[in-house]
């Protein structure tokens, strides 16, 4: 029984890969009266604590769990983020509050990063890499024995035991999956097992009432491999969801030209790219001429893609805004000089917030893409205001800016 877990992990002393960020940040929220109600595969896309059943409520839930991914924050955090928030929404739960707020942590983050090897561990290259996958099981206070008994096993990768296997595995199961190279079989003397046969065991769901058959060893409703579930359910959506494209201003003759139309339509358009499964790119925005002139464009246009938006997810406090960039880019404060002569930076302020948007624009000039978008602060505006003078607009336009 080994001991090489790394447990500062989920006391948010490591920042989770990006593959488990986007994992956790494509859920939807699923309000709930009671456990039970969403099951195994279901949570693979939705976020759901037993008991929170207003959306308000998982909102706050939720963005503390991406924060805690995002930023590393620890359970010790996690919890007084918890106490703020039970407080705020009045949501009597019924139990220790460090006992809840340690299992929804422990949960979250446990999963997410499961589901975040998976997706790095199901690549072609990674399986011809890692022809075999090793369960290991990790020290803990109260081991269960069928976890014990599973530790060190060798198995192929593509084996349908890791469809239901693969961990976590139970409440605070700390059990993780080791990739295995041809070379480290044969140096170590492993050999590709034959799965252990499923027992099932019969539990009565407390919501539904109906008897489900549970893998012995296995919580009820941790039978399901939560990346597997994840990467099944985004190749269905992109089967059937069609490639997003640009929405440009300039003809073809079906683009809308009155600009409130043309900025309704573009907020429409951000929220399909924002839609679990959705791919491509979208016109996230037109910005002012003045800014198209500085920047050196053949367009106003601004185009968001699906591959920024999974490389800004460590951003998670902005995700609520991108419906508002549209406004945001149509309307900048401040127009700052960006890196290189290809960006500029905007800052604008929205609901009471500073945000920073850097916009790229292409070497022919043809294009402009978003390349960042977050919350920033004034002090933030006032550092780049000393280092560099705006290309339009004034620090004193921004309603939430003091000097």
């Amino acid at each position: 029984m080994a001991d090489g877990f790394d447990h500062a992990l989920l006391d948010g002393a490591a920042l989770a890969p990006s593959e488990a960020i986007s994992f956790f940040r494509q859920k939807a929220l699923v309000p709930t009266e009671r456990f039970g109600e969403v099951m195994d595969k279901a949570h693979s896309v939705g976020f759901s604590v037993a008991g929170a059943a207003s959306q308000a409520l998982l909102t706050d839930l939720k963005t503390a769990v991406n924060r805690a991914l995002t930023d590393g924050t620890t359970l010790h955090d996690f919890q007084q983020d918890f106490d703020r928030i039970v407080a705020k929404n009045g949501w009597q739960h019924g139990s220790d509050p460090a006992w809840r707020a340690k299992i929804i942590y422990n949960t979250n983050l446990t999963t997410a990063y499961a589901a975040g090897q998976y997706a790095q561990l199901a690549t072609e290259e990674a399986r011809d890499i890692f022809p075999a996958w090793r369960y290991r099981h990790h020290t803990c206070p109260h081991p269960r024995p069928e976890h014990v008994a599973w530790d060190g096993l060798v198995l192929a990768n593509d084996d349908p035991w890791w469809d239901t296997h693969f961990p976590p595995n139970g409440w605070h199961c700390h059990c993780t999956v080791e990739p295995v190279t041809r070379s480290q079989l044969k140096r170590n003397g492993w050999t590709i097992s034959e799965a252990p046969p499923l027992d099932l065991r019969p539990w009565k769901n407390p919501a539904t009432g109906r008897t489900e058959m549970v893998p012995k060893g296995i919580d009820p409703s941790f039978a399901y491999n939560p990346g597997k579930a994840w990467l099944d359910n985004q190749k269905a959506r992109t089967a059937v969801q069609p490639k997003l494209e640009p929405r440009p201003t300039a003809p073809p003759s079906h683009h809308v030209t009155v600009p409130a139309d043309r900025e309704a339509q573009q907020v429409k358009d951000v929220e399909a790219l924002l839609k679990p499964g959705a791919h491509g790119e979208v016109t996230a925005g037109t910005m002012p001429a003045e800014v198209q002139h500085v920047l050196g464009s053949e367009t106003a246009d601004v185009i968001l893609s699906d591959d920024t938006l999974s490389k800004n997810i460590k951003h998670g406090e902005v995700e609520p805004h991108y419906v508002d960039l549209p406004g945001m880019i149509g309307a900048p404060g401040v127009v700052l000089p960006g890196n290189t002569p290809l960006h500029v930076r905007m800052v604008t302020s929205h609901k009471d917030k500073l945000f920073n948007i850097v916009v790229k624009r292409t070497g022919d000039g043809t294009k402009n893409y978003l390349q960042s978008f977050q919350r920033i602060s004034a002090k933030d505006v006032r550092r780049w205001l000393r280092k560099h003078s705006p290309l339009f607009g004034r620090g004193a336009d921004l309603p939430d800016f003091e000097q």
